[in-house]
Order: structure tokens, then C-alpha cells, then sequence
């Protein structure tokens, strides 16, 4: 098959940016007005804005990616969850909480604070439930590339 289609979404976690870049601009406010018995430094400003600048990049990004072979689930804070489409038994889009706690080989992975979740089961027994927005989307497209993949 040549013809390979990507669905692709990046997403961006405004309120993580939100809630640190506040602290951040309280830091800046802290070393300008040098509040407290011990204010802040210009080194030490210079070291946490940089802190927080990777802050930023490294927990504001979720990304999906589901191509012919994998359907990758990624964030850049840790490890990416790659999912052989072949190896993929069932799915199905499930509601979900956060305190949740199913027995068995179960992963869970929040890419967003909602309660829909894609389950994924695999021929070997493993389930993945990857809380997401748009989660039935996401398992239309899967299960697009489930079949194109039983087709050839």
C-alpha cells in the first residue's frame, strides 16, 4: 500500500501554561519589587525562568499519531505508547474516572481531563485505556486502519 494517510493531532495544554507561566510572572514580580527576607536574586531569576521555559515545552504537548502500521500516543515527558495496529484485538470508547482501578494487564495513560477513554485490547491480553477528547475519533480512525490492514 503507497497510499498512507496520517491522522495527526497535537495538542496543547493551555491550563498547565496558564498555572506556571502565573508563577513565573510572580517570580518576575518578586525579584523586581524584591519581596520577602531573602528576595530573589538576578542569577536565580535567570535559572527558574529557564526552568520554566522547559516547563513549558515538555508539559504543555500531547501528541496522537496514527498512521497504516502504529497508532502512537505520545507526550514529551514520557515514554510513547506505540501500538501496532496489527496487533490490535478490539476497541471500543468507554467512560472513565480518575480513580478508576481495573485488575489485570491494564495501562492507563490521561492525555486529557475528560471521561472518555479509548480501550484497546491486544491479541496478547494487554489493555490500554487513553483518556482523550475526541475519543471516538480517534477509534474510527484505528479501526479504519484495522481494516485497511485485514484487506492486504
Amino acid at each position: 500500500m503507497n497510499n498512507q494517510e496520517i491522522y495527526k493531532r497535537v495538542k496543547i495544554n493551555w491550563w498547565i501554561i496558564i498555572i506556571f507561566g502565573g508563577f513565573h510572572v510572580w517570580m518576575i514580580f518578586a525579584y523586581i519589587h524584591q519581596w520577602g527576607n531573602n528576595p530573589i536574586d538576578e542569577a536565580g531569576l535567570i535559572i527558574m525562568s529557564i526552568i520554566w521555559f522547559f516547563i513549558y515545552i515538555f508539559l504543555g504537548r500531547f501528541k496522537v499519531i496514527i498512521d497504516n502500521n502504529y497508532a502512537v500516543f505520545r507526550s514529551d515527558l514520557w515514554v510513547p505508547v506505540k501500538i501496532p495496529i496489527t496487533a490490535i484485538k478490539n476497541i471500543s470508547v468507554i467512560r472513565v474516572g480518575l480513580m478508576v482501578n481495573v485488575p489485570g494487564k491494564n495501562e492507563k495513560y490521561y492525555f486529557d481531563f475528560v471521561n472518555q477513554a479509548v480501550r484497546i485490547q491486544l491479541k496478547n491480553g494487554m489493555v490500554y485505556q487513553i483518556a482523550i477528547k475526541n475519543a471516538q475519533k480517534i477509534k474510527d480512525e484505528i479501526e479504519k486502519r484495522m481494516i485497511t490492514n485485514n484487506i492486504t
